[in-house]
């Protein structure tokens, strides 16, 4: 999914539960991870799970993705989104259902080598009257261990996921303008003698029987009340549970017998938040101005237990928030354009009875962002914005007494505070070299300096994290693409360096440089396309000195979609990925003794049909 989007990479091994995300130079460990915002239908999902990846998802039932890169998506995504948003929007009846038809079914099988996958998917959209559609999914995905380029298998890279969608829409008012919506989605995986380390080659924690379980819900209403434009309203409250059941755990190495940490636990995050805003549109000679203001407020409740009781490392408490948020764009002669953006949210940190020398503490965490769009031409533009953001400390953080012998609490603890510049020209030129063709590509510079960023200290101080660190992360992003009847093309481009003003050193938050390029083509009335697509990623050396030298994968695609005759509502989809083999590593999993190497060649192959009446 994100291959081709500058800045922003999905890392963490090809194990279902332990992808991360990584944005800007932002997204390493689990306690990077509260730097990103992650949500699914408007729910905000939440990391900090041990040796767990951050998301737990399944791209059949995705029909869109957004990032959102840099802190200015705080404004109206939540403070403490100092790398960005990823935003996930689940599949509704009406991306199935054409006019005059009430009834889809889509069922699709896929199979792959490397690791002798497969997925069965089924999907039912219905349309009752005029007011009322739903939508079902079922899916199920299982794969065995995959090998690397060079032929080594990596054990306990397998596992097996179930998922499903439940989703129903009902429109009602003027012209049936307003809409009432209510998803739920589950993943679900059950897996016996898992490696204890997902997203890492650790084989001295051995293996553990774990069961992972991941809930959403979304209760969405919204009024666009075309005629008033006082009035655009969204309301949403979102359910958010994910929950890690791990038993039966066996270390991999004997010293480790006995050690609490492979104690049967149960890990929980609950989440229920509500948040509601307004678009007040205003418009004069020559100008448009659009002011959005709302509030949300949240709970989220973590919880972790062990046979011997309360975990240390993963303390328990409550995170609650209430927040205000205002966005103001104005546009000036169709030309340009000025979006400011202003939140303040108000975090309380309550620890659990368990959580030794815990209290409770509370802290604003507040926004401002000045964004500006200039279109010199109907076909170049320049742009530039500077916003500051402030991340609140987590529970984690606050609480955590477990990294080393006399630890205690981190009570003290201060916002992280990050400024960001970012300044580019874009240029999206129409009917160039043949008619209806496009062409379009933007180049971004940022700057992003973090302050009071919160590290662990080491043995220099008795609190288990502080306010210790500097980090400037500074970069540019290329991207673009063209599109004709008969031929397309992408390209993504970032290089992006990260230092620890503290230390000097390389943030290991820092991806490599990478170039991806995208070539295809159409035939047969675009119902076939086909191409290659090159991913280039320039070699990178961690803090520590472990070297990752750079690679070049190669992979080839073919999509037929016939939309005529006995064949149409067929969508076949043939890849071969990794064409030569190569080995290679992401320098974001970790260092060189932990870090897996990637997927060898793998030929997937998917065959999916569509049926309406």
């Amino acid at each position: 999914m994100l291959r081709t989007v500058p800045g922003a990479t999905a890392f963490g091994g090809d194990r279902m539960t332990g992808q991360s995300f990584n944005i800007r130079g932002i997204g390493s460990t689990a306690s990077d991870q509260n730097r990103i915002i992650i949500t699914v239908d408007g729910a905000e999902k939440y990391g900090e799970l041990y040796r767990l990846g951050q998301f737990f998802g399944e791209p059949e039932l995705y029909k869109r993705v957004e990032i959102l890169r840099g802190p200015a998506s705080s404004a109206l995504h939540g403070s403490g989104a100092l790398g960005g948003v990823v935003a996930f929007e689940t599949k509704d009846a009406a991306d199935f259902l054409q006019p005059g038809e009430t009834t889809t079914v889509r069922v699709k099988a896929a199979g792959n080598t490397n690791g002798s996958g497969t997925l069965g998917s089924v999907i039912l959209a219905q349309r009752f009257g005029e007011s009322f559609e739903m939508l079902a999914a079922l899916n199920h995905r299982r794969e065995g261990d995959y090998k690397s380029g060079d032929g080594t298998r990596v054990e306990g890279s397998g596992m097996a996921g179930t998922s499903g969608l439940l989703k129903g829409t009902y429109r009602f008012g003027d012209g049936n303008e307003q809409t009432l919506s209510l998803s739920l989605l589950r993943w679900l995986s059950d897996e016996d003698g898992a490696n204890y380390s997902a997203y890492a080659l650790a084989p001295a924690f051995g293996t553990v029987d774990r069961k992972a379980q991941d809930d959403t819900a979304t209760l969405l209403w919204t009024n666009p009340a075309s005629g008033n434009p006082w009035l655009d309203s969204r309301v949403a409250l979102t359910y958010s549970r994910t929950l890690i059941d791990q038993k039966n755990a066996e270390p991999g190495m004997p010293s480790l017998i006995g050690n609490p940490l492979f104690e049967d636990t149960v890990y929980e995050y609950r989440t229920l938040a509500l948040r509601a805003q307004n678009r007040f549109t205003f418009q004069g000679a020559g100008w448009e101005n659009y002011l959005t203001v709302g509030v949300a407020a949240s709970d989220l409740d973590r919880k972790a237990q062990r046979e011997s009781g309360a975990i240390s490392f993963h303390p328990e408490g409550t995170d609650r928030r209430y927040g205000l948020f205002l966005q103001n764009e104005f546009i000036w002669d169709e030309r340009q354009t000025a979006v400011l953006g202003l939140r303040a949210d108000r975090i309380t940190l309550m620890p659990s009875d368990e959580v030794v020398n815990g209290e409770k503490r509370s802290h604003t965490a507040r926004v401002a962002s000045l964004a500006l769009h200039y279109k010199l031409s109907q076909d170049w533009a320049v742009f530039g914005s500077v916003s500051q953001t402030e991340r609140a400390p987590s529970i984690d953080e606050m609480f955590d007494v477990a990294s080393g012998a006399g630890k205690t609490t981190s009570l003290d603890l201060r916002p992280e505070r990050a400024r960001t510049l970012e300044a580019g020209f874009s240029y999206g030129g129409r009917d160039l070299f043949a008619e209806g063709d496009s062409l379009d590509f933007k180049l971004t510079a940022f700057s992003n300096r973090v302050t009071d960023k919160i590290e662990r200290p080491g043995a220099a101080v008795p609190e288990t994290y502080a306010n210790i660190a500097r980090a400037h992360i500074r970069g540019i992003e290329l991207e673009g693409g063209y599109d004709a009847d008969a031929v397309f093309g992408k390209f993504a481009y970032s290089r992006i360096l990260g230092t620890d003003q503290t230390s000097g050193e390389r943030l290991n938050s820092t991806p490599a440089d990478e170039l991806v390029l995208e070539l295809g083509a159409r035939a047969f009335d675009q119902t076939l396309e086909y191409g290659w697509r090159g991913t280039f990623v320039r070699q990178a050396t961690r803090a520590n000195g472990d070297a990752f030298p750079g690679y070049g994968v190669n992979d080839l695609f073919a999509t037929w979609r016939p939309d005529q005759g006995a064949m149409a509502g067929l969508e076949v989809h043939l890849a071969v990925n990794n064409v030569l083999n190569k080995q290679y590593r992401n320098v974001l999993n970790g260092g060189l003794t932990s870090n897996e190497p990637r997927r060898g060649r793998d030929i997937r192959l998917s065959v999916a049909r569509q049926f309406s009446w």
